[in-house]
């Protein structure tokens, strides 16, 4: 089974060294919509996160295909709370 991560799991587990916990629990792999991707490694080049995540090979950046979905989040949510829910759903 994979899972989809949001930016807060992956900057939190970073900065404790924990990572690797994730590709242990999902050996499938992680996925990531691309505005989680673009917080913490690009946006985040050089905070707790960054250098883990982009070098992770289980973790896969997936482009959301319900954008309809991710407008109405949009609203309430942030881009990659928006994205990561509907990657999910």
């Amino acid at each position: 089974m994979k899972a989809v991560a949001d930016s807060s799991v992956l900057i939190a587990l970073s900065s404790i060294k924990l990572l690797r916990v994730l590709s242990q629990r999902f050996p499938a792999g992680v996925l990531v919509p691309p505005a989680v991707w673009a917080e913490v490694v690009e946006t985040g080049k050089g905070q707790p996160g960054a250098e883990a995540v982009a070098s992770a090979s289980w973790i896969t950046v997936r482009e959301v295909a319900d954008k309809a979905f991710v407008g109405l989040l949009h609203g309430q949510l942030d881009a990659g709370e928006a994205e990561a829910i509907a990657l999910a759903r």
